[in-house]
């Protein structure tokens, strides 16, 4: 109801709102559809359960605005978004409108806001692909950059134009973990314009059951096949070597928190060395540390990077211990 009520009370009034219920064993098909009776904006889908991406692509297979956003149905919106994001698409006539977002701990606190801030308010022809693609999907490891920019579907407005015209959609995150990279990195192919807001306009509300949160054995391999996948797809749009550089950052981001659930899982300390060790022996994960600029990286990062580096696994362990 939080997340509805923040789109129902948008200052710009005229919206299209698709609510998709993916299956849900709760009663949200049926809070969906009484939002619907009160609100003659709102159209529900029901289907069965297929994730977040199927879900998103069910809408979007209905969707008659000119322009689109994505918002999880355990967030909110400020209740400025749409008419901030909108009238900047417009002004600078972009294909996408990207902005910042504010995290939500369980108890309701709000807690920094992730504010990007790029050299200009637009990037438009080659510029999207070679710095503000690469600025998106990482910090530029060789200088220190940090522009803030947040590689997620809710963090953006896009043009239904665009997305049209490319026939894109989402992959599945049951087919490629962190799919949110993924299929915006497929997207930023035809993405001829981005304009940047500077505010923080997402509330995205964390959630101590959260999938992302649940440790399972295959989430290395998953990670590794997330990279393999991410740098296959720049190669094959003809991004410059600065993008697939900056590839190695959600990769090594990744499998850090793979390691740090792997020792807050309830296994004993052995077998979350033996787990621990496994990943840091990895070569693919040994090869890319050691192509990967560490000095100018966070020094508590840096450190565990290095003791990775330097197959440390008691290291790597009471690091991810004591840092939780």
């Amino acid at each position: 109801s939080r997340c509805i009520e923040s789109v129902l009370a948008q200052t710009y009034t005229n919206l299209e709102i698709i609510l998709v219920d993916d299956g849900s064993p709760d009663r949200s098909g049926e809070i969906c559809e009484e939002y619907a009776k009160k609100d003659n904006r709102i159209r529900v889908i029901h289907k069965a359960n297929g994730g977040q991406s199927t879900a998103r692509n069910a809408a979007l297979k209905l969707v008659r605005g000119k322009y689109i956003g994505f918002v999880d149905s355990d967030d909110y919106i400020a209740l400025d978004t749409i008419e901030k994001a909108y009238s900047l698409a417009v002004q600078e006539k972009s294909d996408m409108v990207v902005f910042g977002f504010c995290n939500v701990k369980a108890n309701g606190e709000t807690g920094k806001a992730v504010i990007p801030h790029t050299e200009k308010t637009t990037f438009s022809g080659q510029e999207v692909q070679d710095v503000f693609l690469a600025d998106l999907i990482g910090p530029d490891v060789k200088n220190g950059k940090q522009t803030d920019l947040w590689m997620s579907a809710w963090a953006c407005l896009y043009s239904l134009e665009m997305i049209q015209k490319a026939s894109w959609r989402f992959v599945s995150e049951r087919e490629i973990i962190s799919e949110d990279i993924y299929s915006l990195l497929g997207l930023y192919k035809y993405v001829n314009r981005v304009a940047v807001l500077s505010e923080a306009l997402y509330f995205y509300c964390e959630n101590a059951g959260s999938l992302t949160h649940t440790y399972k054995k295959d989430r290395y391999n998953k990670i590794k096949n997330f990279y393999k996948a991410c740098y296959q797809l720049a190669t094959e749009n003809n991004y410059s070597d600065n993008v697939k550089d900056r590839l190695s950052y959600p990769y090594l981001s990744n499998t850090i928190a793979a390691m740090k659930m792997i020792v807050g899982s309830n296994q004993p300390k052995k077998e979350q060395l033996k787990q621990l060790e496994t990943v840091i022996n990895d070569e693919m994960l040994q090869e890319v540390i050691n192509k990967t600029p560490l000095t100018k990286e966070k020094m508590l990062r840096k450190l565990l990077l290095e003791a990775i580096k330097r197959r440390r696994k008691e290291l790597c362990y009471w690091m991810l211990k004591s840092k939780g």
